[in-house]
């Protein structure tokens, strides 16, 4: 239900929706993080383009930019609760965030040396699709990143994010379209594949997602 609504406002209102979309999906824990992006890519990337360099230009300007925008806007208030408030605002509020001080203080433990390359990790974990992107926000407030290091390699992270979930969502397309449109069998029994390649590692990566939160408190 939640994902259809989503869906058909991204539909309705088009690509300023992605910007709202993204910052939302940033501070209410319920919304798929994937979802925004995905829906973009499927929505506003013509499936009959064959030409990957436009399939990508369209990607960036129509799924990934806005997507990066209002995520990284929407990131401030969680880097803001765990800057401030620290472990007593985090804990309050964990139902809501998804999270709480534990996973903040397992993330930093494992990963987090407080080395230059801390901020290179901000950048690989929002990258990767599955991880909880507002997590990754509370522990850089918490361990104190400078403001101008999260947002720019935040915003470069969820760049990525969105091309990649761009591309997921506007592949998806594609092979519906060639379904319904009958084209050459090869073709179509190619994009099928592929597309169940993408939601059979989707499906796997989010399913070890809770196993991996897990461990990092062990």
């Amino acid at each position: 239900m939640l994902n259809n609504t989503i869906f058909e406002f991204i539909r309705q209102y088009g690509v300023k929706s992605v910007i709202v979309g993204g910052l939302i999906e940033q501070i209410v824990v319920p919304v798929p993080s994937p979802l925004v992006p995905m829906a973009a890519g499927f929505l506003f990337v013509d499936q009959s383009i064959t030409n990957y360099f436009i399939v990508f230009r369209e990607l960036f300007l129509k799924a990934a930019l806005p997507f990066a925008i209002g995520s990284t806007i929407g990131s401030t208030m969680v880097y803001l609760v765990s800057w401030y408030g620290g472990k007593w605002l985090v804990d309050k509020f964990h139902k809501w965030l998804g999270f709480d001080w534990e996973d903040i203080e397992g993330i930093q433990r494992k990963y987090f040396k407080g080395k230059s390359t801390d901020e290179l990790l901000i950048f690989v974990f929002r990258a990767i699709p599955m991880v909880p992107s507002s997590l990754i926000s509370a522990v850089s407030g918490a361990i104190r990143i400078k403001p101008l290091s999260f947002y720019l390699y935040t915003f470069l992270g969820l760049l990525f994010r969105g091309i990649v979930l761009g591309f997921v969502g506007w592949q998806s397309g594609e092979a519906i379209f060639k379904i319904s449109s009958g084209l050459d069998k090869t073709e179509m029994v190619i994009s099928v594949l592929m597309l169940l390649l993408f939601a059979a590692a989707f499906f796997f990566a989010y399913a070890k997602r809770k196993k991996w939160l897990r461990s990092i408190k062990e």
